[in-house]
């Protein structure tokens, strides 16, 4: 089995843009990369955001159980392409492609199976619909001109459901709601095409809307943001919500006119507090802090190649990843951060201090985050560095060039083992060092 091991490179924050940078990380596997998928629970709290999986060509499937530091090489096919990749469980996935094949997992991702062999390529799937609250064993996939299987016992067998559409679908989500124990379902299609159910699949019904005001975009993402709210992104930057589970839809501002591949949303306490991601055609990422209301562009510079996959894994972690490079050695593309496509630093007020300082971090003992905030007396560099009790750098927060003010800084430290670190700041006129503990 082949390790394919990725370094955390220095994260650049730029308070002036209101972003982050994503990191980009070699793949090591000569393929195109086309989905992920992190192990949460999407609408209840819950799940493990370390534990984390990727797909594409040649039947790539990687592994990472670190959040995405280090990813390995589980799985491949060189002869068929995994569009998309699906947890069930915190042990149980599915993968899905190219001539109907489907691929499983039953222990957290490590060995692979294949559960429907290649058919036909008419049977391309493209999507995978699966929703934990209401029967992890209950897995819809949908693809190519038609294309609808389902299965009601995780796999052993599987219904073609022809009746659906004739139409190419290329995404599939579900909401739960337990009170009336009802499965709400969207697919996103080709051409403006939408579904929707609610009696779990049962009857799917077209919703001609978007078709009728002239929206005839390939539609190639979608996702609930609530029980009843979801999006869609697609192409020509083609960005549409609704709050009714897809029975009407509304036509959203774009921050852009590239073909948009994925969206993904971190649930946070509330919806106006939810961070929503999406990216698409020539590095294409964007970022909102505002449940949608407001877009960041977080777009690596200098990035051609095309994001197909976004999933954002915790308050502070996201992977994207996309297409192989054309020069010789290139390998699949991704990109990791560790602040979800936001800002993890912030300017506090306006007032500008009279000297340098490093507070002591709050809350202290901490788990997982806390916020380090510290005063630049002037502009200049300023380098924000932990360290554990050996000395090793283990993070690096901020690394960039700040105007005077108070700032302060959410370190995530999940990724980190419990025990004692050090902080420290450098600038041109000013070094200190701070001692915090993360307890788990």
């Amino acid at each position: 089995m082949k390790k394919v091991f990725f370094f955390l490179g220095i994260l650049l924050l730029s308070v002036s843009a209101v972003k982050a940078d994503w990191t980009p990380y070699q793949t090591g596997v000569p393929y195109s990369l086309f989905a992920v998928d992190f192990y949460k629970l999407r609408i209840s709290s819950g799940g493990n955001e370390l534990l984390g999986l990727a797909v594409g060509q040649g039947g790539t499937v990687l592994r990472t159980t670190d959040a995405g530091d280090e990813w390995t090489l589980v799985y491949q096919n060189i002869n068929i392409w995994l569009n998309d990749v699906k947890w069930a469980t915190e042990t149980v996935a599915y993968a899905a492609g190219m001539g109907g094949v489907i691929i499983k997992t039953v222990d957290a991702g490590i060995t692979w199976s294949v559960i429907r062999p290649y058919d036909t390529p008419l049977h391309t799937f493209r999507g995978i619909g699966v929703n934990q609250d209401y029967d992890y064993n209950f897995v819809t996939f949908v693809g190519y001109a038609g294309t609808y299987f389902e299965t009601h016992d995780a796999g052993a067998t599987f219904t073609e459901r022809p009746e659906v559409t004739p139409w190419t679908m290329h995404s599939i989500d579900f909401s739960y709601v337990s009170a009336t124990n009802e499965l709400r379902g969207i697919i996103a299609g080709t051409d403006g095409y939408i579904w929707n159910t609610s009696n779990h699949g049962l009857n799917w019904v077209v919703r001609p809307e978007m078709r009728n005001s002239g929206v005839y975009d390939y539609l190639n993402d979608v996702i609930f943001f609530t029980d009843v709210a979801a999006w869609i992104v697609g192409n020509n930057g083609r960005m549409l919500y609704t709050t009714n589970w897809g029975r009407t839809w509304t036509v959203q501002p774009s921050p852009t006119t590239q073909h948009l591949r994925s969206i993904d949303i971190n649930f946070g306490a509330a919806p106006a507090q939810y961070n929503v991601t999406t990216c698409g055609d020539n590095g294409t990422i964007y970022t909102s802090t505002a449940g949608g209301g407001s877009w960041v562009n977080n777009s690596p510079v200098g990035e051609t190649r095309h994001f197909y996959g976004v999933c954002l894994n915790g308050p502070h972690k996201g992977t994207v990843v996309g297409e192989i490079g054309t020069g010789v050695g290139n390998t699949g593309m991704m990109y990791n951060i560790f602040d979800n496509g936001t800002v993890g630093i912030g300017q506090i007020g306006t007032t500008v201090p009279q000297k340098f300082s490093l507070n002591q971090n709050f809350p202290n003992p901490f788990n997982p985050t806390t916020k380090i905030s510290f005063a630049m007396a002037k502009a200049g560099p300023v380098m924000l560095t932990v360290f554990d009790m050996t000395g090793k750098e283990v993070a690096t927060l901020v690394n960039t060039t700040l105007s005077a003010g108070n700032f302060e800084y959410t370190f995530d430290g999940s990724r980190l083992s419990s025990g004692v670190y050090f902080y420290r700041i450098i600038t041109n006129d000013f070094v200190d060092t701070k001692k915090m503990s993360l307890l788990k």
